[in-house]
């Protein structure tokens, strides 16, 4: 037990936000203050707004705090969270008394008790007070009555900005705050008298136990913002891996890593959440791995906080797919770099498309994007809020060994001698139909296949089947049609394989939707046949060449032009294919794999200098 009290008479309320359906927390935090000796007339309790996401309802509360303070006139507030725990010994309590006293005797606008420095700059003058530079977390602060109107003007653009859309790593109140942090003078007690204790969070929906984000030394968040390598301290990558269509992305990646004693590579196997999902544990991607006899963790035996990756390789941008823990915002404030390769070579137009391929959160907060091609990488430049100078072309793993996994010229799939068609139909989101021709053509293609004189493989998007109630109706009828038509038919198979290797290799032309086939197809120097309609989404920038490069099946009729060519070996677009081919894909002379990992480990040697 501490021999020494605390002297609240500096701090005229203390306010804490707690939701009412967590009583647990009430009762816990009520014991938490009393053992701290604050008066209880200068303790308020406010109900927290709850509203989802949690960090929006997050945000409104601490606003209203202000708002009471503001109203009330009070001279100064602490604000607390309910899940703020405190050190209850003896040096603790001396460093608040001390802290409090060099605030009553300074011009400042907040001060930490507790927070999770990312940077900082050390006070000459006293060894317990540290000017925060980059912060996060509102557990624990005090804010001056001089910025109560500041920073509720920040509460409310940070609260205007989520409602609109925007992304929770941009515009969080431990985010936004950081322009005013770094201009006015928001001060921390250092070390931290307080952490998050662990506990389920009511915004992240999970267990969290961030208490190692509050224990940093002070030479980890002075001066910059590196892990500094100790020794021969290996580099730590995690590969969060979800989708085994995605394989190709990453095998020479991990090959690489392997290889180079610098780096210490784990593949983490995490579940893919979306809608239709029947498969929480991704057994799918488990068997795929076990298969393949690649090592692996699965997620349940992984634990971020203790691993303390100093790289993480995202498969996909979409926070929403994975477990939060894994979210952008929860990696960045852990200190852990955030490397991205397009899962897809996208290309799709639309306004929703271009923020899904370069403005996601992922985009803005990873510190390197590998990309296909120049032409690419400046896409980034125009629709990448955080720009294009983290964006490295390093051409596409999928590419690498790609004639060993996808040109075999042995025929294994057919007994005919027929020319082989491979079909990719396109799934939608949000009912859409624009995304996919699938309700166009398949009745030609069902014709097609009928006539007999080619084999068709049909490959649809793996999101085609689990998000088909989009398509309405109609379109699940012409689904339900062709299953029927294709059964006990020599001349078709369809390919739900866990990658497309078969496909490609066994297929002597492709059709497909816009989407990433349309280039993953183009080294093999195979025909290809862009399927579209003036009613459906175009091709962006960064692949509009396709239109003047590729076949183009606009409506029925080009798309049987394009099958009797295929079947008379007359390819009309090859000459400008090919040029394309060279023109518009980069192939790093050792392959992108290892490509990427040389930026990376040259990214890690600059920063130990």
């Amino acid at each position: 037990m501490t021999m020494i009290t605390i002297n609240w008479d500096f701090i005229d309320k203390v306010i804490y936000i707690n939701l009412n359906r967590r009583k647990d927390r009430r009762l816990y935090l009520s014991r938490e203050l009393k053992k701290l000796g604050i008066p209880k007339d200068k303790i308020f309790r406010l109900e927290a707004i709850e509203y989802s996401p949690g960090y929006i309802g997050c945000a409104m509360s601490h606003l209203h705090a202000l708002h009471m303070a503001d109203k009330e006139g009070w001279k100064n507030v602490l604000i607390l969270e309910d899940d703020i725990a405190f050190h209850h010994d003896d040096d603790a309590y001396q460093r608040i008394n001390k802290y409090f006293n060099a605030l009553n005797h300074v011009n400042w606008d907040v001060g930490f008790l507790a927070a999770n420095y990312q940077n900082v700059t050390q006070l000459g003058s006293v060894d317990y007070i540290v000017k925060a530079n980059k912060a996060w977390c509102a557990c624990a602060y005090i804010v001056n009555q001089n910025y109560y109107q500041q920073l509720q003007h920040v509460y409310t653009q940070s609260i205007n900005a989520l409602l609109q859309g925007g992304q929770q790593h941009e515009y969080a109140l431990d985010v936004y705050w950081h322009e005013s942090m770094l201009r006015d003078c928001w001060l921390g007690i250092f070390p931290n008298v307080g952490y998050q204790q662990p506990d389920k969070s009511d915004i992240e929906g999970q267990y969290v136990d961030y208490r190692g984000l509050f224990a940093k030394p002070l030479n980890e968040i002075t001066q910059r913002q590196v892990k500094k390598r100790i020794g021969n301290q290996k580099i730590k990558v995690d590969i969060l891996f979800q989708w085994s269509p995605g394989w190709t992305n990453f095998e020479t990646v991990i090959d690489a890593l392997r290889n180079d004693d610098k780096f210490d590579c784990r593949i983490i196997v995490i579940p893919f959440t979306s809608e239709g999902s029947t498969d929480p544990t991704n057994m799918a991607a488990r068997a795929f791995l076990d298969e393949c006899e690649v090592p692996y963790y699965g997620y349940e035996n992984y634990n971020l906080y203790e691993r303390k990756p100093d790289v993480v390789f995202l498969q996909n941008p979409y926070d929403v797919n994975r477990p939060s823990i894994f979210s952008c915002a929860n990696l960045i404030r852990n200190g852990i770099k955030i490397a991205y390769i397009p899962y897809g070579l996208d290309m799709g137009a639309s306004e929703l498309n271009t923020n899904f391929q370069y403005n996601m959160a992922c985009h803005n907060s990873a510190s390197w994007i590998f990309v296909r091609s120049q032409r690419h990488k400046n896409e980034f430049a125009l629709h990448c809020a955080a720009g294009k100078d983290h964006v490295h072309v390093v051409g596409h793993p999928k590419f690498d060994h790609y004639h060993e996994r996808y040109c075999s010229t042995e025929k294994t799939v057919f007994t005919n001698n027929l020319k082989t068609l491979l079909w990719a139909p396109q799934y939608i989101i949000e009912n859409d139909p624009r995304w996919s021709t699938f309700d166009l053509y398949a009745h030609a293609i069902m014709d097609i296949i009928d006539q007999g004189k080619v084999n068709v493989i049909i490959r649809p998007h793996p999101l085609f089947i689990q998000w088909i109630n989009h398509f309405g109706d109609k379109v699940k009828e012409q689904y339900a049609q062709l299953l029927a038509f294709t059964q006990n038919r020599s001349n078709v198979i369809w390919d739900f394989g866990a990658d497309y290797k078969m496909a490609y290799s066994q297929s002597d032309a492709l059709m497909a939707d816009v989407g990433s086939f349309l280039l993953e197809y183009l080294p093999s120097r195979k025909p290809i046949l862009l399927l579209t309609h003036e009613k459906r989404l175009g091709i962006n920038n960064s692949a509009s060449f396709i239109y003047h490069d590729y076949d183009v099946a606009w409506n029925e009729k080009d798309l049987y032009t394009f099958v009797s060519n295929v079947i008379s070996g007359n390819d009309v677009k090859q000459k400008e294919r090919l040029a394309a081919l060279s023109r518009e894909l980069y192939f790093a002379p050792q392959g992108a794999g290892h490509a990427i990992i040389e930026i990376i480990k040259k990214s890690f040697s600059l920063e130990s200098e």
